[in-house]
């Protein structure tokens, strides 16, 4: 999958250094302000990055990769997941947390695929 050069590719690069840096930011201790807060951010974290990258393939005039989409999605949650399991220690990973991410995903890609028929 190669990406189209334009601003929506590179405001999805900016948006997943982000989701990088907040994955490694020590976890806030302050409590959600409603319950399962977390996997609210996870889908709308995910929507957002989806959401960029077929923004980018539509602007670029190209076909939306809807299947390597949420196959980087997949690879994505499980990692970033893993990470915060391994690596940090004020977080754990979780696999309601990678349901909530692939949740965001199709949701962005449903979408993007509506707008497309709509066009």
């Amino acid at each position: 999958m190669k990406l189209p050069r334009n601003h929506f590719a590179l405001l999805s690069a900016l948006w997943f250094a982000g989701g990088i840096y907040a994955l490694f930011r020590p976890a806030e201790t302050a409590p959600p302000p409603f319950p399962h807060f977390d996997k609210a951010a996870h889908l709308a974290l995910f929507f957002a990055q989806i959401w960029l990258l077929t923004k980018a393939f539509r602007t670029g005039k190209l076909p939306i990769p809807y299947r390597s989409l949420i196959a980087f999605a997949f690879c994505f949650a499980v990692v970033s997941e893993c990470a915060q399991a391994w690596f940090t220690a004020t977080r754990t990973g979780s696999l309601g947390d990678v349901l909530a991410d692939l949740t965001g995903a199709a949701l962005a890609l449903f979408t993007a695929r509506a707008a497309d028929r709509m066009d």
